[in-house]
């Protein structure tokens, strides 16, 4: 890669990173309602397809939860720009140098997958890999200068992308699960996953078999969908007033959450 096309996705990744938590859910969205389903190959294979792509975001939402919960870091950013004090390397940091990231794109892939859109696949599966793709290129440039040869040593022995799965046991030893933080923090996006899984197959009902199917199966969705958003509700206010998902200290690194 050229010097200019590499400063080029940099300023990509920035850009986007700053971005991201407004644009990429309403590319979703408008992507959803731009692009049609259509039924990929036999019946049975299109079932299947939608099937695994909920299993597939799902899987990214757990990687995520395992994340958050083991060895949580600050590049979410300090005024919406990449920032970082230390260096993760414990968790799944030791697995993958980009779970977090690992862990959108799989979501992406399967809600893309449960859409069952050829356009999304075509259009907007290509450039959401690209942009998280910018964005680690984004973050290493930082991390590159802020740590060093420290960052270095890790990225060499630490895949960008793909998990080895050798070190896991090594990797997690001596940490402590903390599932009220990745609750916690992640709180938003399995909200909305949650709410988007329900709702896709509905609409794909609504375009393949008509406005009869589409009536039997809107009850059951919209009640789903109204049992997230309680659940959601409360569990936003206990957030809010710091109640059930805070404890004194935090097993992981002993300071006060």
């Amino acid at each position: 890669m050229s010097s200019s096309l590499k400063r080029a996705v940099i300023a990509i990744g920035n850009y986007f990173f700053h971005y991201r938590n407004t644009v990429f859910p309403i590319i979703f969205i408008g992507s959803a309602l731009v692009f049609r389903p259509a039924i990929i190959g036999s019946r049975q294979m299109d079932h299947a397809l939608m099937t695994a792509g909920m299993f597939v975001a799902l899987a990214g939402a757990a990687i995520r939860l395992l994340t958050i919960g083991f060895d949580y870091i600050e590049r979410g950013g300090k005024n919406k720009q990449i920032h970082a004090t230390f260096l993760a390397k414990r968790g799944m940091y030791a697995l993958t140098r980009n779970p977090m990231y690992l862990g959108n794109a799989l979501i992406a892939i399967g809600v893309i997958m449960t859409a069952g859109s050829p356009g999304m696949y075509l259009t907007v599966l290509p450039f959401f890999l690209f942009v998280y793709h910018a964005i680690v290129r984004a973050e290493e440039a930082y991390l590159s200068s802020r740590f060093g040869d420290i960052y270095a040593e890790y990225s060499a022995r630490v895949p960008r992308w793909f998990p080895d799965l050798r070190k896991a046991k090594q990797a997690f030893a001596g940490l402590s699960y903390d599932w009220r933080r990745a609750v916690r923090k992640d709180l938003s996006t399995l909200a909305g996953l949650f709410i988007g899984l329900s709702l896709l197959p509905v609409w794909r009902v609504e375009f393949l078999d008509g406005f009869q199917a589409f009536k039997a199966v809107a009850p059951r969705a919209i009640t789903v969908v109204l049992a997230i958003l309680v659940t959601y509700a409360v569990l936003h206010a206990l957030k809010k007033r710091r109640i059930f998902f805070y404890i004194e200290e935090s097993s992981v690194t002993g300071t006060l959450k």
